[in-house]
C-alpha cells in the first residue's frame, strides 16, 4: 500500500498549514481561468436567458422557466438582478463560485479523512482544474449552476459538521447545523435534476464518516444501516417529495424517460445497456477526462499561438503545483483507535469505493432519458455532476498504486498542469468563438438597418461553435429589435435541418411557422423568410432566389429553400439603437470589407449602382474579399454604369480566385454587355477578350 506522509516525515522550512488552501486554491483558479477572462462573453444559452434579462427584467424568468425548472427561475431572477448583463461580471462569477466549490469540497473530504487531508488537499486541487467539464465560458447559465453545485457539496459538508456535534452529545448544536445543510440541499435539488444522482453518494459519505467512530464500528451491520438512514432521512425527505412531484405531477416536458420504455419492451437487454454504459460514463469522467490533454510536447505544436500558449501554461500549472503540494503541511487528528497503517489503508480504500460511487451515481437521471455525458460540447456539461467522484478516485488511485510522497505529488501535478493548459486552450476556443459572434452581428445589423416584422432568418450552416438558432434567436433580437419587450418575437432564426428538414412540405404548402422560446414564441408565415449564409473569411449573405439560386457557393441544402427567401422584408434605413455592440460586446461596428460590402449589398436590394460603385472606389483598392461572389454586385454596379474599365479586373479577380463561378457569371457579363454596350471600340474588344477568357460568348445572348 503506497503511504502519504506521517507526522514524522521531514517538512520544507517554508510550509503552510490547512487554513493556507482556501488562498492557494484561489491563486490556482486565477492560473487557470483569469488569463483570457476578458476576452470572453456570452454564448449557447446564455443569450435566451440574456434576452429575458434586457427585456422582461429579471422577474421575466420565473415565467421563463415555467415549463421545465419552474424554481431555478427565482435563482435567475436574483443573479440577474445583482449581476446584470455584462459578460464580465458573469465571467467572474463562474470563476467565483469554482472556487468556492473547491473550498467547500476541501472542507467535506477534511472532516472524511482528517488524518489525510493533504490528500484532500490534491483532490481540492485536482477540481479546481478539471478540464473534463468544458462549458464554464457559458457563463450566465453556468454561473448559476455552479452556485448550485456549491450549495450541494456545502450541504455535504455542513451534514457532516452536524453528525459530529451530534456524536459528541450536543444535539443543538446538531439541528443548527442540519437546518441549512437541508435548505442548501432542497434549493439544489428543486432547482436542477443534473446533480439528483448525487444524493445517493450522500448515504456513502454518512457511512463513512459515522465509520470512523468506534461507538459506530461496534454496532451491529443492521443498525449501523439504520443510524445511517436516521442521519440520511432529513434529505431523503425533500428528495422524495421532490421526485414525487417531479415524476408524477410535473412529469418529464423535456427528456423523456426512454429507459422505463426499453424495459417495459426488454428488461435484460435495457439492464445490460444501463450497465454498459455506466462504465463507459465512468471512465469518460475519470480517465478520460485526465488524459485528453495529456501528451508530451511535439515540435509541430510550438508552431502555433495556442500550442505555445498551451505548453507555457502546463510549465506554469506544473511549478505552482509541485510548490504548493511539497510545501503543505498537515497537522493530524483522529477519532480512533486504529494503527496509523490500518488507518492509510482504510483511508485509500474509503476514497476509491467513495470515488466510484461518485463517477457511477450521478448517472441515473441520464440513463432514465437515455443520454451520456462525453468530452465533446454540449454533452460535456454533464460531467459537471461527476467532477468531485473523478478527483477522489484519482487521488486513491494514485496512493494505491504509486509509492513515495514525492512521486505522487509528481503524478499529481502533472496532471493538474494538463488540466490547467486543457481549460487555457478551452477559453482561447471560446475566445474565437466570441470574435466570431460578434463580426456576424455587426455584419447582420448593417445588412438588415431595420425590418419589416416577423422575419424569419433561416440558414442551414452555422459556423459559430456554440451557439444553436435558439441562442441566435435571442442574440438576434437584441441586435436587431433592441427595443420590442414583446413575448411574440419579431425576429426569428431557424436551421433548416433542424426546423424543416424531415417535413420540407411544410415549407412547400405556405404552413404557418411557429418557434417556441421559452415563455416567449415567434409566429410567421412562409413569407416572412429570410434566407442567410454566413461562412467566414467570406461575408454575411442574405440570399435573394433571382441573384443567388444558380451560384455554386453554398451547401446542396441551401439550394432546397433559396426560393423561400423575401429580401423584401429588409427596410433600407433604420434608426436602431446598438444596444449588443455597446452594452454587451463593447465595440463599435468594424468598419473592414464585410462592412462595406454589407452597405454594397443593401445597396444592390435597392438596385442603387451609384452607391455600390462609390463604395467600390473606396474600399475595393484597400480590402480583399473572402470570396469571390463578393465582386460579382460591383461588376454589376460598374458595368451598369458604363464603367467597364473598372469592371474587367474584378472579372478576371473572380475567375483567378473561383475558376467554377465562370458559368453563373457568365449569362450576368453577357446581359450586362448587351444592355451597356461600351461606344468605344477598343472598349468593346477588352470586354470581349475579358469575358472570352472565362469562357463566354461575348455576344451570345
Amino acid at each position: 500500500m503506497a503511504q502519504t506522509t506521517n507526522s514524522t516525515t521531514k517538512r520544507p522550512r517554508f510550509s503552510y498549514g490547512e487554513k493556507w488552501v482556501p488562498l492557494i486554491l484561489l491563486l490556482l483558479t486565477i492560473l487557470t481561468y483569469l488569463p483570457l477572462i476578458k476576452t470572453l462573453g456570452f454564448y449557447w444559452d446564455d443569450w435566451p436567458m440574456l434576452w429575458f434579462d434586457v427585456t422582461q427584467g429579471p422577474a421575466g424568468f420565473a415565467e421563463a422557466f415555467t415549463s421545465d425548472r419552474p424554481f431555478l427561475g427565482y435563482l435567475y431572477q436574483a443573479t440577474g438582478a445583482i449581476v446584470g448583463s455584462d459578460p464580465l461580471n458573469w465571467q467572474l462569477v463562474t470563476v467565483l463560485f469554482r472556487w468556492l466549490i473547491s473550498c467547500a469540497f476541501f472542507w467535506m473530504v477534511r472532516q472524511l479523512w482528517p488524518k489525510f487531508s493533504e490528500a484532500g488537499f490534491w483532490a481540492a486541487a485536482m477540481l479546481t482544474v478539471y478540464s473534463g467539464f468544458k462549458q464554464m465560458p457559458i457563463a450566465y447559465v453556468w454561473g448559476n449552476a455552479l452556485i448550485m453545485l456549491f450549495a450541494y457539496i456545502l450541504s455535504y459538508a455542513i451534514m457532516l459538521k452536524a453528525i459530529a456535534a451530534w456524536e459528541s452529545g450536543r444535539k443543538r448544536t446538531f439541528i443548527l447545523w442540519t437546518v441549512p445543510a437541508v435548505l442548501l440541499y432542497t434549493f439544489c435539488t428543486v432547482s436542477t435534476e443534473y446533480y439528483t444522482g448525487l444524493d445517493l453518494v450522500r448515504g456513502i459519505i454518512l457511512w463513512i464518516f459515522l465509520s470512523h467512530y468506534e461507538s459506530f464500528r461496534k454496532l451491529p451491520f443492521g443498525r449501523k444501516i439504520l443510524k445511517t438512514l436516521l442521519h440520511w432521512l432529513p434529505y431523503l425527505l425533500p428528495l422524495g417529495i421532490f421526485m414525487f412531484w417531479r415524476v408524477f405531477i410535473f412529469q418529464f416536458p423535456s427528456y423523456q424517460p426512454v429507459l422505463l420504455t426499453e424495459l417495459a419492451a426488454n428488461p435484460l437487454k435495457a439492464i445490460l445497456n444501463v450497465a454498459l454504459r455506466a462504465v463507459k460514463d465512468a471512465y469518460t469522467a475519470s480517465w478520460g477526462a485526465w488524459t485528453e490533454f495529456f501528451s508530451f510536447p511535439a515540435i509541430e505544436q510550438f508552431a502555433t499561438v495556442a500550442g505555445k500558449i498551451f505548453w507555457a501554461f502546463v510549465l506554469a500549472g506544473l511549478v505552482f503545483s509541485l510548490a504548493a503540494l511539497f510545501r503543505f503541511k498537515t497537522s493530524y487528528q483522529t477519532r480512533d483507535a486504529l494503527s496509523p497503517e490500518q488507518t492509510r489503508s482504510r483511508a485509500v480504500t474509503e476514497m476509491i469505493l467513495l470515488g466510484l460511487a461518485a463517477i457511477i451515481l450521478p448517472g441515473i437521471p441520464y440513463w432514465v432519458t437515455s443520454l451520456s455525458p462525453s468530452l465533446e460540447f454540449p454533452k460535456e456539461r454533464w460531467l459537471s455532476a461527476y467532477m468531485f467522484g473523478s478527483c477522489i478516485l484519482m487521488v486513491g488511485l494514485i496512493l494505491l498504486f504509486i509509492r513515495g510522497r514525492s512521486l505522487q505529488i509528481l503524478v499529481t501535478s502533472l496532471f493538474i498542469a494538463m488540466a490547467v493548459g486543457g481549460n487555457i486552450l478551452n477559453a482561447n476556443r471560446f475566445r474565437r468563438d466570441w470574435q466570431n459572434q460578434r463580426e456576424f452581428i455587426n455584419q447582420l445589423s448593417v445588412r438588415i438597418p431595420d425590418f419589416e416584422a416577423p422575419m424569419y432568418l433561416l440558414t442551414d450552416f452555422n459556423p459559430l461553435a456554440y451557439e444553436t438558432d435558439n441562442s441566435l434567436t435571442g442574440m438576434v433580437n437584441l441586435a436587431l429589435a433592441p427595443e420590442s419587450s414583446a413575448l411574440t418575437l419579431p425576429v426569428s432564426v431557424g436551421f433548416y435541418d433542424v426546423r424543416f428538414k424531415s417535413s420540407n412540405e411544410r415549407l412547400k404548402a405556405g404552413d404557418f411557422i411557429y418557434q417556441g422560446f421559452r415563455s416567449a414564441n415567434f409566429q410567421g408565415a412562409i413569407s416572412d423568410v429570410v434566407v442567410y449564409f454566413y461562412s467566414p473569411p467570406g461575408c454575411l449573405r442574405v440570399l435573394d432566389p433571382q441573384q443567388h439560386s444558380t451560384l455554386p457557393i453554398f451547401p446542396q441544402t441551401f439550394y432546397e429553400f433559396i426560393e423561400f427567401s423575401n429580401p423584401e422584408k429588409i427596410l433600407p434605413t433604420g434608426n436602431r439603437p446598438l444596444m449588443v455592440q455597446e452594452q454587451i460586446f463593447k465595440q463599435p461596428i468594424e468598419k473592414n470589407w464585410c462592412y462595406y460590402f454589407e452597405t454594397a449589398d443593401l445597396a444592390r436590394q435597392q438596385q442603387d449602382w451609384q452607391t455600390i460603385a462609390a463604395i467600390g472606389d473606396e474600399t475595393l483598392s484597400k480590402f480583399n474579399a473572402g470570396e469571390a461572389s463578393e465582386y460579382i454586385l460591383f461588376v454589376e454596379a460598374y458595368a451598369t454604369l458604363g464603367r467597364w474599365q473598372d469592371a474587367i479586373p474584378l472579372i478576371g479577380k473572380i475567375h483567378q480566385m473561383n475558376p467554377s463561378l465562370d458559368g453563373p457569371v457568365c449569362p450576368i457579363l453577357q446581359e450586362l454587355f448587351t444592355a451597356n454596350l461600351p461606344e468605344d471600340p477598343e472598349m468593346i474588344d477588352q470586354v470581349a477578350r475579358a469575358l472570352i477568357q472565362i469562357g463566354c460568348n461575348a455576344y451570345s445572348r
